[in-house]
């Protein structure tokens, strides 16, 4: 019988000592007496994280990675206008039967900003976000406000990442038959984006972009704990 050894991860922050308070799904905490965001793994390690659309009254920080990458298209392959092909028989199909096009090689770098939270949307809103702009707002010295803790970890992120680089380009004004590409990144950092609760869904403050309540995992959890009545 082979013997595992177990690890346990004090949830203390490693420069203040203060008590870091998170659910059970959370990898990603917010220490809000020295302002360091920590992220879990073989021992609590620092992450960069930046503040935007903060806004005192009714707002709850919640935690998104903002990911900086190169993206490589090795292989794009789009048509011009949406078309069905009657099929007759057998037949043999090749590109100029569908008015296939395939683009020359690529490569950009991009900001790429998906939600660091449980959400079955994760990707989705990844790619609204991506057409949003959020700039690093400075806060008051010494004053940290409580950020939401977050689920999803350092060894999802390039993964994650990709994922919202192929949903950009499937809403690119072509019809996109097939995508190959990878993904660098060079690095990732926690972004605060202050939310105001509504009726059924998280609106982030200053967009038009909203994450209902219900693709949240832990939408009733995260409520309770910024003082909202679930």
């Amino acid at each position: 019988m082979q013997n595992r050894s177990l690890s346990v991860t004090v949830l203390r922050c490693p420069d203040c000592g203060n008590d870091l308070d998170g659910l059970s799904t959370d990898v990603i905490f917010f220490c809000t007496e020295c302002g360091r965001c920590l992220v879990s793994g073989d021992k609590l390690a620092p992450v960069e994280i930046e503040f935007t659309r903060y806004d005192d009254s009714g707002t709850i920080l919640l935690p998104f990675w903002k990911v900086d990458a190169t993206v490589d298209i090795l292989r794009r392959i789009s048509r011009s206008e949406s078309r069905t092909v009657p099929i007759a028989g057998q037949r043999d199909f090749h590109g100029g039967n569908l008015d296939l096009v395939e683009s020359f090689k690529a490569i950009r770098r991009d900001l790429i900003i998906f939600p660091a939270f449980s959400t079955s949307l994760v990707l989705s809103t990844g790619v609204l976000l991506s057409e949003e702009e959020f700039s690093q707002e400075p806060l008051q010295q010494g004053k940290y406000p409580p950020m939401t803790g977050g689920s999803i970890g350092l060894e999802d992120v390039s993964k994650l990442a990709s994922g919202v680089a192929v949903g950009i380009e499937v809403c690119k004004s072509d019809y996109l038959a097939f995508i190959d590409l990878d993904i660098d990144v060079h690095s990732a950092k926690v972004l605060a984006i202050g939310c105001t609760p509504s009726e059924s869904t998280f609106r982030m403050n200053g967009t038009n972009i909203n994450i209902p309540f219900t693709s949240v995992n832990d939408a009733d959890d995260i409520l309770r704990r910024s003082g909202y009545n679930v």
